[in-house]
C-alpha cells in the first residue's frame, strides 16, 4: 500500500491493513501504540517515538500511512475511539421523544425491518473484510492441534459466544474447555494453563475487567492467546497471539453480537476442514449415541 493511501475504519483497523507494507522503526512504534491501545497515542509525538526508540519523523510516516493529514487528526481520531469505548445502551436508549406518533407503527413494521437488514448485512460485510487472513489462519491451526488444549471464555454477555464455539468444537477434538463465569472455576482453570494451553477469549467494550486480568494471566503461563473482540479492540488486544474484530452493527440500543456468532460459526468450519477425516469420525461417534439415547428414551418404559 501506498504512503498516504486513503484507509478506512479505527485506528487499530488501519494498522492491520499496513501492517505488511511498514518499516522495521516503523512497526516499533505500531508495538508501543498496540501496548497501550488506544490512549499510547494521546501522548506528544517525542513521547511515543522514545518510547518505540525511533525518531519523531518515523512516527510521522506511519501516521501518514495510516491515512491521516497530521499527528493532530491522528489524535483526533483516537479521542474518538477512547469515547466509542465508554459507549452505554443508556446513552442511545429510545424515548418517547425519539418517536414521531404518526410514524410510530411504520417504524415497527416493514420501516423497521428494512433499517435491520441493512445493519446486518453491512456489519457481516465489515466483519469479513476486515478479519486478518494471517491471524485467522494462526487461530484455526491452533484450534486444530489436538495435541493442545483449548479452553474458552467470555464476559457478562459474550460467554454465549464461548459456549457457542465450545459446544461445536467438543465434537471435533478431544481437550476443549468451558471457563464458567465463577471465580473459583477461573481459578481452578488456571492451575492447568501451561504452554500447550490454547485459551480464546471473548472481550468486547465494555471492556470485563476480569476476562482481561485470566488472560494476561494464562499468557504469562504460556498460554497462546486468541482474541475475538469488537473494532476497538481489548485491552488484550497487546498479548495475543491471533486477534480477531467483529463489528458491533445492530438496531441497538445493544451492541450487536451477531457477527460474533457469524465469526464462531466460521472457525468452526475452517477447523473442521483443518482437522480432516478424525473430527469426521468422532462427530459419527456423537451423532451414533446421540441417536442411541432418542431411541432408548423413545421405548416404553417396563413397570
Amino acid at each position: 500500500m501506498t504512503q498516504g493511501a486513503p484507509l478506512e475504519g479505527t485506528v487499530a483497523q488501519r494498522i492491520r491493513q499496513v501492517r505488511g507494507s511498514l518499516a522495521p522503526g516503523e512497526l516499533r512504534v505500531v508495538a508501543a501504540l498496540t501496548d497501550g491501545y488506544p490512549t499510547a497515542g494521546l501522548v506528544p509525538i517525542a513521547q511515543l517515538a522514545g518510547e518505540a526508540k525511533v525518531s519523531a519523523p518515523t512516527a510521522l510516516r506511519l501516521v501518514s500511512k495510516l491515512g491521516f493529514s497530521g499527528y493532530g487528526a491522528f489524535q483526533e481520531a483516537l479521542r474518538d475511539e477512547v469515547q466509542t469505548r465508554l459507549f452505554s445502551p443508556v446513552t442511545v436508549y429510545p424515548t418517547s421523544d425519539d418517536s414521531d406518533p404518526e410514524q410510530l407503527g411504520r417504524s415497527t413494521g416493514d420501516s423497521a425491518l428494512a433499517d435491520a437488514a441493512v445493519l446486518y448485512t453491512e456489519g457481516v460485510r465489515a466483519t469479513v473484510n476486515n478479519l486478518s487472513k494471517d491471524d485467522l489462519a494462526a487461530a484455526v491451526a491452533a484450534l486444530a492441534d489436538t495435541d493442545r488444549r483449548v479452553m474458552l471464555m467470555g464476559g457478562r454477555f459474550t460467554s454465549v459466544l464461548a459456549a457457542q464455539l465450545h459446544q461445536y468444537l467438543r465434537m471435533l477434538r478431544p481437550g476443549v474447555v468451558l471457563i464458567p463465569p465463577g471465580s473459583a472455576d477461573r481459578m481452578a482453570a488456571m492451575t492447568d494453563v501451561d504452554d500447550r494451553t490454547v485459551a480464546v477469549l471473548f472481550d468486547y467494550r465494555r471492556y470485563q475487567q476480569t476476562t482481561i486480568e485470566w488472560g494476561l494471566r494464562a499468557a504469562e503461563r504460556g498460554a497462546q492467546l486468541v482474541l475475538v473482540t469488537d473494532v476497538y479492540l481489548s485491552p488484550l488486544a497487546s498479548q495475543a497471539a491471533s486477534v480477531l474484530t467483529t463489528s458491533h452493527t445492530g438496531p441497538g440500543p445493544f451492541d450487536s453480537m451477531a457477527h460474533g456468532f457469524v465469526l464462531t460459526e466460521l472457525l468452526v468450519s475452517l477447523v473442521t476442514k483443518e482437522l480432516g477425516e478424525p473430527a469426521r469420525s468422532r462427530l459419527a461417534d456423537f451423532e451414533e449415541m446421540q441417536l442411541t439415547e432418542e431411541r432408548e428414551r423413545r421405548l416404553p418404559r417396563k413397570n
